[in-house]
């Protein structure tokens, strides 16, 4: 049941930051005086409610479809990061602009499999607004990552801020299980144990990360997908033999290109 393996990574993403912070005060832990914490109420309503969109998307479309979206999603925090936040740890030269609408494609042509075909799911009335959704959201959810870090995490709230999200993103699911009344299957436990714990580091990285490029989601953002590409490819080639199409291997090309193209600055400078 994939709401119930959503709710227990959850559970587990909660269990893995109180441990990680070493934040077992619950004074500490039940803090309600952040300045960030109605960023983190919206984030955690986005974060089950996009997931779960995403796995719609699986089942209807595919699992590339569902990437698709995600991944491309990168354009809305790009833009937030540019020309609204005014963001930009260095200047954006035609070279940095041509890498990241390269990202894009290379994004498009990574993930799409021609061999697929719509499911019957796929076809059904209005199922067309899932990955627009999926898109959309998962934008919102970088943007406002990205603002958070700007304007209200300090390195003392980097291990907590994941926690309020994934609490808040738990009840909310935890209610709409119970209210469905579905049978507990250990399964749906194991599966959100396997997705928890990668879960709650992959948020906590990313604060990181945005720090570390002084919140630049220009840079950061594209780069970030992109390697989750590339990567997945080389593990997907030698875990499960899954071979890639032509198309696929192109867009993998396109990516590196564009990972060169939006920080070649950083990368010369580490050079000399």
């Amino acid at each position: 049941d994939t709401l119930q393996a959503i709710v227990f990574n959850y559970l587990v993403c909660i269990i893995t930051g109180v441990l990680f912070s070493g934040q077992l005060n619950l004074a500490v832990l039940l803090n309600f005086t952040h300045s960030w914490l109605p960023v983190a109420l919206l984030l955690g309503c986005l974060f089950i409610l996009v997931f779960y969109l995403m796995a719609l998307t699986t089942q209807k479309y595919s699992v590339a479809v569902s990437s698709i979206a995600s991944k491309m999603s990168l354009a809305i925090p790009v833009v937030f990061s540019l020309f609204i936040f005014k963001i930009e740890s260095k200047t954006f030269d035609w070279l940095n602009y041509a890498g990241i609408l390269l990202a894009l494609m290379a994004i498009y042509l990574s993930s799409i499999n021609p061999k697929n075909k719509l499911t019957k799911k796929a076809q059904e009335k209005f199922a067309f607004v899932l990955p627009v959704a999926v898109f959309i959201g998962s934008g919102i959810i970088d943007t406002l990552m990205n603002y958070a870090n700007l304007n209200f995490i300090t390195p003392a709230d980097q291990a907590i801020f994941p926690i309020y999200i994934f609490a808040i993103a738990g009840v909310i699911g935890s209610t709409v299980v119970i209210y469905q009344r579905k049978p507990f299957a250990w399964k749906n436990l194991l599966g959100g144990i396997y997705l928890g714990i990668p879960n709650y580091f992959s948020i906590y990285f990313m604060i990181l990360a945005l720090e570390a490029f002084q919140n630049d989601g220009a840079l950061l953002y594209p780069v970030f997908n992109m390697s989750i590409i590339i990567f997945s490819a080389i593990f997907a080639f030698i875990l499960f033999r899954e071979k890639l199409q032509r198309i696929n291997l192109l867009g993998i090309g396109f990516a590196l290109i564009a990972i060169f193209l939006i920080s070649y600055q950083e990368l010369l400078t580490l050079l000399n």
